[in-house]
């Protein structure tokens, strides 16, 4: 059965659980729509993607538009544990949390497809071997979840907890700090040449910030320095931000920026005069 501790029984604490899973169904809900209008037939990234960020929304939302959106077949509830009581809430919540790290697991192997042009083979082995040689660990909290939530056993996920980070975001900060290298040195764009030639991609990297910046405070808010519980916003935020980054550019990074570079060619002497006054201005 469920176990009363891990229930965030205050009204402050539910309240801000049922509102940060309703910001991410909701955010997530929108970004189908806009990975389905982009998306091209065939392209097995642009698939990944749809696959990632529909993994969360609600079976029953899937039952009722499956002739609509036939690739939402791994689409399970994780974002609805709120509406249960105990002890059903614990088992739903350990049972969803199977596909919510699938998802997470599956957005790393997206990064590393975008990044994947813009590393050497070995590299390239490097990045996809050590998200396999996680998984291990993905099985334990798996286990450790459901100990958590259903059995007085405690212990155990709170080792683990801290650990979510560690196993799931290197990949990402790795991918967003390259993609920032290769703008600045490969491509040689400044900032704001970039976002006036694509404002997409500014919003890009905004949203790569603001997920990094999420993954910090998800990863302080499990440990005694912001002792807010396991059950915390932080870690939604953070894959609302990531799977944004993925929508909003769907090809890989390189593909990306090289359609830049060209459109960058083409550009006249008054847009680069416009583009050096408002440097100065800033």
């Amino acid at each position: 059965m469920s176990v009363p501790a891990a229930w965030p029984s205050s009204p402050a604490k539910l309240t801000l659980e049922a509102w940060s899973q309703g910001c991410m169904i909701g955010a997530l809900i929108i970004m189908i729509g806009i990975t389905l209008a982009n998306m091209r037939r065939g392209v097995m990234l642009h698939k990944l993607i749809l696959i990632e960020v529909s993994i969360f929304i609600n079976i029953a939302f899937n039952k009722q538009s499956s002739h609509k959106f036939p690739k939402l077949l791994l689409a399970m509830p994780n974002g609805f544990f709120t509406f249960f009581d105990p002890p059903t809430w614990g088992w739903y919540l350990s049972s969803t949390v199977i596909f919510l790290i699938i998802s997470w697991n599956l957005h790393n192997v997206i990064a590393w497809m975008k990044n994947k042009p813009f590393l050497s083979k070995r590299n390239n082995a490097i990045y996809i071997g050590s998200i396999i040689l996680v998984q291990p660990y993905w099985v334990l909290e798996i286990y450790a979840n459901f100990t958590y939530f259903n059995t007085p056993n405690t212990h155990l996920f709170s080792s683990t907890r801290p650990l979510e980070a560690v196993c799931r975001d290197p990949w990402w900060i790795f991918t967003a700090i390259n993609l920032f290298w290769n703008i600045k040195y490969r491509y040689e764009f400044k900032p704001l040449e970039l976002i006036r030639i694509s404002p997409r991609f500014g919003l890009l990297l905004l949203s790569m910030s603001l997920s990094i910046i999420f993954i910090i405070v998800d990863l302080l808010s499990v440990t005694p320095v912001i002792p807010i519980g396991y059950i915390n916003p932080f870690w939604k935020f953070a894959f609302i931000f990531k799977c944004f980054t993925d929508t909003i550019v769907l090809d890989d990074f390189k593909t990306a920026l090289d359609k830049l570079s060209r459109q960058s060619a083409f550009m006249t002497p008054q847009d680069h005069l416009w583009e050096q006054d408002h440097a100065q201005l800033g």
